[in-house]
């Protein structure tokens, strides 16, 4: 019994596969999240609105204070965990990394197969396989350059965007508006 076996990755190759992979697996993690985000995102407005609905007909006088309580929690648990913008973040990242991998993934095979079919053809048409390899490495290099760009990129929005989020805990204008009122 014969196997074939395939050769041997270079580094280039082992490195655009692992960039491959990081940007799927960054796709999978922002659809993920945002499935979860989004649950929670829903479950914590319909607490607020339904809540507040509930309190304003005054159908159950006797349950407004636990209702107003949970109405309180929901919007609390949702402006502490900056939910929304944090939820727009990552489900902006899984797109741009769905896109960065089909578009690289689809670019690089449009451009090598010409390259593997010359390659098979060198052999009766006496071109420079040299030439050839020199244009699959270059391919390479240019692949491995955009998808390493665009993964930094993707990764240094969520950080920013992560950032920005955190900056909206801050207590500072709480502090102030209650020092002013103590004065």
């Amino acid at each position: 019994m014969t196997t074939t076996m395939d050769p041997p990755q270079s580094l280039i190759e082992k490195e655009i596969d692992t960039l491959y992979q990081q940007a799927r697996r960054g796709e999978t993690r922002g659809k993920r999240a945002a499935g979860i985000r989004r649950f929670a995102a829903y479950f914590l407005k319909i607490v607020a609105a339904g809540g507040s609905l509930f309190v304003a007909t005054g159908y159950a006088p006797d349950w407004n204070q636990f209702v107003g309580v949970a109405i309180l929690i929901a919007v609390l648990m949702d402006s502490v965990s900056s939910n929304h913008k944090r939820l727009l973040s990552e489900v902006q990242a899984g797109y741009a990394y769905e896109f960065l991998r089909e578009g690289v993934s689809r670019e690089f095979n449009r451009s090598l197969d010409p390259l593997l079919r010359r390659r098979q053809r060198a052999a009766t048409s006496g071109e420079a396989p040299q030439q050839i390899e020199k244009e699959i490495e270059d391919l390479q290099q240019a692949t491995h350059k955009r998808l390493a760009d665009g993964v930094r990129q993707i990764r240094e929005s969520l950080a920013a965007a992560d950032l920005k989020a955190l900056e909206t805990l801050v207590l500072d204008n709480e502090r102030a508006a209650a020092q002013q009122r103590g004065q």
